[in-house]
């Protein structure tokens, strides 16, 4: 498990590529609105951040970020205002469609999303899987209920020995869960994931990962072929 004192290093080292004041202000902001936070999410596969904050100010720009705005709109003109932030037409595809299904399953309310059974209805809307429905959960009810596994988490998990390379999604986030000392980080658990997430991405590298500048160098099993 991660020591306090680590957590730290963590900090000190990785908080240079947290969002602005003005990202994290209008990010709190998305999460106010479980739709458009859905619709966040979905612009950000497959991306990068500066995209996804690109794509989804011109889709304000052009629409009301709602279901019944965004079912009725013309699919081009969708693919059209998130063309900067990548397969924009799969995304103006999915984002229209599940405006739809909400607009005809739950009369475009999105109260639903905060039931016991969320993330399996989120899960059957098209495009929606493990690691999306999961960045959702976790932006709505914290990391500790719903840790997001991506290709980075499972990566540093696997050279960590926190879990092994044909470990499932699952498997890999009850690992990773029990690394944390949730109760030590009460308060801003999800920013201390995403500056270990921020670790994983520029140190732990898919290709020559820079093992030397790792702040968890000394417990890593360094299995990295």
């Amino acid at each position: 498990m991660l020591d306090i004192d680590t957590i730290r290093k963590i900090e000190e080292a990785y908080e240079k590529y947290w969002w602005s004041r003005r990202e994290e202000r209008e990010h709190r902001e998305i999460e106010r609105d479980a739709f458009k936070l859905l619709i966040f999410t979905i612009l950000s596969q497959n991306t990068s951040s500066i995209n996804t904050w690109r794509a989804y100010h011109e889709l304000s720009k052009k629409f009301e970020i709602e279901p019944e705005s965004l079912a009725s709109a013309p699919l081009k003109e969708i693919e059209d205002a998130i063309k900067s932030g990548g397969l924009y037409r799969i995304k103006a595809e999915r984002i229209k469609n599940i405006a739809r299904i909400i607009m005809e399953k739950h009369g475009g309310k999105m109260e639903w999303i905060y039931g016991r059974d969320a993330r399996e209805k989120l899960m059957e809307l098209h495009g929606i899987g493990n690691k999306t429905a999961d960045v959702i959960m976790a932006s709505l009810k914290g990391q500790k209920n719903y840790f997001v596994i991506d290709t980075h988490m499972r990566r540093i998990a696997i050279r960590l020995g926190l879990a092994g390379r044909n470990a499932s999604y699952e498997e890999i986030q009850e690992a990773l869960k029990k690394f944390f000392p949730w109760d030590k980080i009460k308060g801003k658990e999800n920013k201390i994931v995403s500056l270990f997430w921020l670790m994983a991405k520029h140190i732990c590298s898919a290709r020559n990962p820079k093992c030397n500048e790792c702040v968890l160098k000394r417990m890593c099993r360094k299995n990295i072929k």
